[in-house]
């Protein structure tokens, strides 16, 4: 597969079960994937490298998902729209999300077809 930057996607939760999952399922549909188990190794990596799309759990330790959105927002703002965020408590963070332009929001438990699907779309837009 030739890497293009739309088809690399970076994958940041700290559950470890959840963030390798999505990662096989990626890598079998043809995507190149990084992952970054919290928002403070995510923002390193997002400084370093430009991926077409964000997967981004909102709650984790030492930098949560909204201080990852911050940082695009401060540095990367057009990164944003690539952002996916995946969050089994969409209610503590309703406020926050809906001020960020992300591209889609999705609750977990969810289903990984439609997760591929809107990772496809998502890169698509770019």
């Amino acid at each position: 597969m030739s890497e293009k930057k739309n088809d690399t996607i970076l994958v940041v939760d700290d559950d470890d079960a959840i963030r390798m999952m999505v990662e096989r399922v990626l890598r079998r549909e043809q995507f190149h994937v990084d992952s970054a188990r919290d928002g403070h190794e995510a923002i390193e990596k997002l400084s370093r490298n430009d991926y077409g799309t964000i997967l981004l759990d909102l709650m984790m330790p030492r930098v949560d998902g909204i201080g990852v959105l911050r940082f695009l927002e401060q540095h990367k703002p057009e990164r944003n729209k690539a952002v996916i965020v995946m969050t089994a408590n969409l209610a503590s963070f309703a406020e926050d999300v809906q001020s960020k332009p992300v591209f889609r929001v999705l609750s977990k438990p969810f289903d990984i077809r439609q997760l591929v699907n809107e990772v496809r779309a998502c890169a698509s837009a770019q």
